[in-house]
């Protein structure tokens, strides 16, 4: 028997639908680039377009001062064509394949154009300058200065005794590691000479312990900031440079004997303790090298993988700088020093290799844990069980090999980057604290712990951990060496979070076996989940995984048969990544994303939006947070009146007709009574509108919505809504016209050749009444996009795809 609807809650509907404000035109809605972001952007190109500008033909960016007196020639032509190149310039530019001409036409002869020069044709990536990327290598190592057969530094080639200095010896190292990785020879000896020659040039004594000079004595033999950030990079980068490991890994159990245990541990801590300590006070245009400093900066704490360094973002912070510092010319000034010719190209050089290279996306943030001691606020002291060594860090090279693996494999060579996520450098006193911190890590896809201890969080960073998952993020966690302790821990830590939800064995038929790679279940049947709402969002490995991951050997790329353990557990990483980012690659480095804080409101403003989600009978919506968080993004970006809480109905409720716009999202068959089917449609008659899809793209939802259609509309079935439809139009959406979405349209599989997400036109379906449209159905997902996941088993959108269409679907409601 039909449920009767009364009369007068078709009134109620009809009349409320007349007093609902028809929304003006508001700016485009989808693009999570924020302001910082676009002025980053719109810096370096201006910057860009002052260099090429100042390119000669025949000179390229050369000047009298550097290149005739100095004896420096190609130096400052080496420097903007790195700056180019890094910027995204491509190598047959003109101004680029001119410059490129004329640094090969150069003998090597010093340091610092040697060093540059290799790093410009290694960024370059042309087959054709290998071998002079492997000259210039071999030069450099025979021209380093030496005590005792061993390398103690680089200076400038003159007749002078040839003293070592810091900066020439950061741009060798710099210009070697840039030949390593173009796949020049440079035998370890070289690399543990370096490390051992920034270990002893370290200054130990006293309290200010930790610094590097500009020489050992002379002049310039004090403190300099300057130099001990290249101290601190020069050390990262000879560990990076040895092929070797001295961690003593068993490749058959991947437990290291040496866990932990770095010659370099002690002067790195130290260096990056000394650069926070006086990063604060340090003002940068005090100094007489200030674009030579950021660019510094920037490569010490890129290298390190810190994003902080003391309490101080330091790529926000130096961008804030250099976007207010830029001319109307789009260069910047060196205001102190020589007043060189060429000085402006030689700042802006600087500048953009810092703005360029520091926006790398970040694709993996690794969790720093556990106690430490800020005596003055800004030195950081580990304590553990192990003296010296870090408890969250046993692995150094971990973060960085996966990154690069997954860059290569899974992205096209696309550059990504890692950093060190560490909450303990901060507080956050209030709530829009937490969530301001939850919006820049959630570009951060993958958060990734391991250690042999519990992994000790406290108050807020269990609170930004929780969001950061509740938004989209996912956990990778792996015992280091198998370790029982942080096994349990871990398992604890998720339980507190989410205590409703478990850990449990990976079954055989989960799509991250076979995400990107065919990597066998058998191989890690330890392997661990948790799932909440759409999908998988935590991965744990109570078997050792990292020992393997800090060597670059054990990587196996997709050609290649015959994978040993070490092999498989890159592969494995690959597709946890490969699932969890649905292979999209992170945004930029400063982008952020607005949360929205989830309170309650039930008694909103007259005339404010608030959405009704329909709960099906047996299944809870998977994703709990769709509506909040396309109501936050009407508010911000739409400027529409939304209350950011939905109101959870049954079908068959009556208080259903107070809501305009409902919402409908599901995974599993079902099957309402006609009661409820009636319910829904009179409110759709009285003016509402129901927005529709299907979760992942499932199809037993999918089926069941569409004979839920056929029995609320008999005669009638879902039409495809047509492309030129006012749904999609310009009018209704801002300016913008919505033209093309980007959608995944077949579950990932290994060795598919069309994964990923497609650039498509929109295909929403939907059934009209009376000229308009009452139902709007989208058979690929929305709901658990507007949640931030992204899985390679989920049919649907990318989240700004959905909030297109989503706030299009919105729009349309409100304004009839």
């Amino acid at each position: 028997m039909l449920r009767r609807v009364p009369p007068l809650a078709v009134l109620v509907g009809l009349l409320a639908l007349l007093f609902v404000p028809t929304p003006s035109p508001a700016a485009p809605p989808p693009s999570e680039e924020d302001e910082f972001v676009r002025r980053v952007n719109r810096a370096i190109d201006r910057g860009v377009q002052y260099l090429k500008s100042q390119h000669k033909p025949k000179t390229h960016w050369e000047g009298f001062w550097l290149n005739q007196a100095a004896d420096m020639e190609g130096g400052v032509t080496a420097l903007g064509a790195l700056a180019l190149l890094n910027c995204g310039e491509k190598p047959d530019s003109r101004e680029l394949k001119a410059a490129l001409d004329y640094l090969r036409s150069l003998p090597p002869k010093r340091t610092y154009v040697v060093g540059l020069s290799t790093m410009v044709f290694a960024e370059a990536r042309l087959p054709r300058d290998l071998p002079t990327i492997q000259k210039n290598v071999n030069w450099l190592i025979e021209n380093a200065t030496r005590s005792g057969g061993k390398i103690t530094g680089w200076s400038y080639p003159f007749a002078d005794g040839n003293r070592p200095d810091g900066s020439n010896t950061q741009y060798a190292v710099l210009g070697l590691y840039a030949g390593k990785q173009a796949g020049a020879k440079i035998d370890d000896e070289v690399w543990k000479q370096i490390r051992q020659l920034y270990i002893d040039s370290q200054r130990p004594e006293g309290q200010e312990a930790g610094f590097w000079q500009y020489t050992e004595s002379g002049g310039l033999s004090g403190p300099s900031f300057t130099m001990t950030v290249a101290g601190a990079s020069g050390l990262v980068i000879a560990g990076m440079g040895l092929n070797e490991s001295r961690q003593g890994l068993d490749p058959a159990t991947g437990v290291a004997r040496n866990c932990g245990k770095y010659d370099s541990n002690g002067p790195l801590q130290k260096g990056m303790n000394w650069i926070a300590r006086y990063f604060a006070y340090y003002n940068a245009r005090e100094s007489k090298s200030d674009f030579y400093n950021i660019y510094g900066i920037e490569r010490v704490g890129r290298l390190s993988g810190q994003r902080f360094i003391g309490r101080t973002d330091w790529y926000r912070d130096g961008c804030e700088l250099l976007v207010r510092e830029q001319n109307r010319e789009g260069a910047w000034s060196q205001k102190h020093g020589i007043p060189i010719d060429g000085v402006n190209v030689i700042a802006t050089s600087f500048a953009l290799l810092f703005l360029s290279k520091g926006r790398t996306p970040v694709l993996i943030s690794k969790l720093a844990y556990g106690d430490f001691v800020m005596p003055d606020g800004k030195m950081l002291v580990e304590r553990g069980p192990v003296p010296g060594v870090v408890g969250w860090n046993r692995k150094h090279n971990d973060a960085r090999h996966l990154t690069e693996f997954a860059s290569k494999e899974l992205f096209g060579g696309l550059p990504l980057g890692w950093q060190v996520y560490d909450p303990r450098r901060k507080e956050f006193n209030r709530n829009e604290e937490v969530l301001t911190e939850v919006g820049v890590l959630v570009q951060s896809p993958i958060l990734y712990l391991n250690g042999h201890h519990a992994p000790a969080l406290k108050g807020q960073q269990e609170e930004i951990l929780k969001k950061y998952l509740d938004e989209g993020g996912f956990v990778l966690a792996e015992a280091c060496c198998g370790s029982e302790e942080f096994a349990t821990g871990f398992r604890a830590l998720m339980k507190k979070l989410y205590p409703a939800s478990k850990l449990q064995p990976m079954p055989p038929e989960h799509p991250i076996w076979q995400s990107f790679f065919a990597v066998p279940p058998t191989t890690f049947p330890k392997l661990e989940y948790m799932d909440s709402g759409c999908r998988t969002v935590v991965v744990f490995s109570p078997e050792p995984l990292a020992g393997y991951w800090e060597e670059a050997k054990y990587m196996a790329p997709k050609g290649k048969k015959d994978v040993d353990r070490g092999g498989q557990a890159y592969r494995l990483a690959a597709n946890v990544i490969a699932y969890a980012t649905g292979m999209e690659p992170p945004k930029q480095r400063g982008t952020s994303r607005n949360i929205a804080s989830g309170t309650a409101d039930r008694s909103p403003p007259k005339g404010f939006i608030k959405p009704a989600q329909i709960r099906l009978p047996d299944e809870n919506p998977p994703a709990e947070g769709a509506m909040r968080n396309l109501m936050a993004h009407l508010k911000s970006a739409a400027r529409i009146d939304a209350v950011l809480e939905k109101e959870p109905l049954p079908p068959g409720d009556d208080e259903l007709f107070k809501y305009k716009f409902m919402y409908l999202h599901g995974r599993r068959s079902f099957n309402l009574a006609d009661n409820e089917i009636e319910n829904i449609k009179s409110n759709l008659q009285a003016g509402g509108l129901l927005l529709a899809d299907a979760c992942c793209g499932k199809k037993e939802f999918d089926q069941s919505f569409r004979a839920m259609v056929e029995k609320m509309f008999p005669g009638q079935k879902l039409e495809v809504i047509p492309p030129g439809d006012e749904l999609y139009s310009a009018r209704l959406n801002g300016g913008t016209a919505i033209t093309s979405v980007k959608r995944r349209e077949k579950a990932g599989d290994a060795g598919a050749a069309d994964n990923g997400f497609n650039d498509l036109p929109p295909h929403l379906e939907g059934i009209k009444l009376d000229g308009r449209w009452v139902l709007i159905y989208s058979k690929y997902d929305i709901g658990c996009a507007l949640e931030g996941h992204k899985s390679t088993d989920c049919l649907g959108h990318t989240r700004d795809s959905a909030l297109q269409l989503a706030t299009a679907a919105v729009l349309y409601a409100l304004k009839r």
